[in-house]
């Protein structure tokens, strides 16, 4: 009877997985790893504010790399993420996150795909293709000032997973 295997990508998405779960400050964040079946979420953070819990939280999937890839001039980082995914993370209310760690530098990266995507509105055009390659400039970076992290956690995203993708500003729509 064969034995399973152990592989690289087994280990090094482990090894991203406790890397995450070392650079965020837990003074403020909560680390809840998913478990059951992967439909692209890996964990949620949870954020506490002033010793209080208020259900702001964070989706994040979290990818290991031993070879990041830099473009401009070393400033952003390319991660090529599925499509799959992408629709997933799009389609919820709650800010999802790319989170890239760098198995050799011990460094996370993050983005928030919604906020991507809304800056980026080309990119709903290209949803029919495998995988897209989201980028991320390199000074949004674990460890360091995590408030563009709990402003995402605050953040409530309505009208996805399309073009019309917003965050929610409080205010209802002119009918």
């Amino acid at each position: 009877m064969a034995k399973p295997k152990d592989s690289e990508t087994r280990r090094t998405g482990s090894k991203g997985r406790q890397i995450l779960h070392y650079r965020i400050d837990s003074d403020h964040w909560e680390y809840k790893e998913e478990t059951g079946n992967d439909f692209g979420r890996d964990c949620i953070l949870e954020l506490s504010e002033n010793d209080e819990w208020n259900n702001h939280k964070i989706e994040g999937q979290i990818k290991g790399t031993k070879s990041l890839v830099l473009i401009n001039n070393g400033e952003t980082v390319s991660f090529p993420m599925p499509v799959k995914t992408i629709e997933y993370a799009l389609g919820s209310q709650t800010a999802f996150l790319l989170f890239v760690a760098d198995i050799e530098n011990q460094a996370v990266y993050y983005q928030c795909v919604q906020d991507y995507f809304i800056n980026n509105l080309d990119c709903f055009d290209r949803l029919d293709q495998g995988t897209i390659n989201i980028r991320i400039p390199i000074i949004q970076k674990l460890p360091g000032d995590d408030s563009m992290l709990q402003e995402w956690a605050r953040t409530t995203y309505v009208d996805g997973p399309g073009k019309q993708l917003r965050r929610y500003d409080g205010k209802r729509n002119a009918e």
